[in-house]
């Protein structure tokens, strides 16, 4: 049984513009200081940051992106969503981007090259699915490339589903499954945040060094293979462009943004509505992505 996707809502006409060649000269204002700047890259978190709880585009934000990218200036989402629903929001925004998906299990350039790709173990995803069943008072849904599964419609399946841009297939044999034809690259939970905290502390201590966790918004969690993140995603893609550190302007709200943060410091946003542990690690703080893109690059 499919659960179907909805789509990101954005105003205006959705035509890509401008060309991808290279700026210098731009001025960059962040924290009352101007100096010469060349970002290349920015990179956006879509929860809580590009997309809005009502999974709608700020008209401001959309249009601070596509001048930036005539500006030559290229664009990646990174999320904890897989790789077709990253492209539903490019597509509503207009614009041919990059993307990290699943936390940063995949990398993908914007003309459709894979960069990377990291799953679970068959041995450690059968543990884990094991290990969390006990949680049965959370929606709990298991990851693919291009799939999302979930044993039972269970808690608050029902809101989570509508936040999706993607069908959630319902399975009851998803034990059987794993392995079969794909591996996961993640195992998403869902509830009573005090629960979620319960589970992470148990995962943490059970599967330490095996694994890497996230609070990825206000009622989920992310257990993902060790290592994998945004950060080291976004890593993988700025060596593939050759960029340097002072080259990337990221933002985020939550916690798996907080690698990017740490990894490329110098342009790093948190959202103003972020948690605290989350706005300590960002250099600067902004209301939304467009007053982030604005501080940084003044209109030529």
């Amino acid at each position: 049984m499919r659960s179907g996707g909805n789509r990101p809502n954005c105003d205006g006409p959705a035509s890509a513009g401008g060309d991808h060649a290279s700026i210098a000269g731009e001025k960059c204002r962040c924290d009352g200081k101007e100096r010469d700047l060349l970002i290349q890259l920015i990179v956006s978190d879509l929860d809580g940051t590009l997309l809005n709880g009502g999974q709608r585009i700020d008209p401001e934000d959309r249009k601070a992106l596509r001048q930036a990218v005539q500006r030559g200036t290229e664009i990646c989402l990174a999320s904890g969503r897989m790789q077709e629903e990253l492209n539903q929001v490019a597509e509503a925004i207009g614009l041919s981007v990059h993307g990290i998906s699943q936390n940063g299990s995949f990398v993908q350039t914007r003309d459709g090259r894979s960069l990377l790709r990291k799953t679970f173990s068959l041995e450690l995803a059968r543990e884990i699915y094991d290990r969390t069943a006990e949680y049965d008072e959370l929606f709990s849904m298991v990851c693919f490339e291009h799939r999302l599964l979930t044993p039972e419609k269970r808690g608050i399946a029902d809101r989570i589903m509508k936040r999706l841009f993607a069908p959630i297939e319902v399975s009851p044999e998803i034990r059987q499954q794993l392995g079969r034809e794909f591996l996961p690259c993640k195992f998403s939970f869902f509830g009573d945040l005090e629960l979620i905290r319960r589970m992470k502390r148990d995962l943490e201590e059970r599967y330490s060094g095996e694994i890497d966790l996230f609070i990825s918004d206000k009622d989920c969690l992310d257990v993902m293979p060790v290592g994998v993140s945004k950060g080291n995603g976004l890593q993988v893609l700025v060596h593939h462009l050759g960029l340097g550190p002072d080259e990337v302007l990221c933002i985020g709200d939550a916690f798996n943004d907080v690698s990017m943060f740490e990894m490329f410091p110098t342009f790093s946003f948190a959202m103003d509505h972020s948690p605290d542990g989350v706005k300590k690690k960002a250099r600067m703080a902004a209301g939304s992505v467009a007053e982030a893109v604005h501080r940084v690059m003044v209109d030529s």
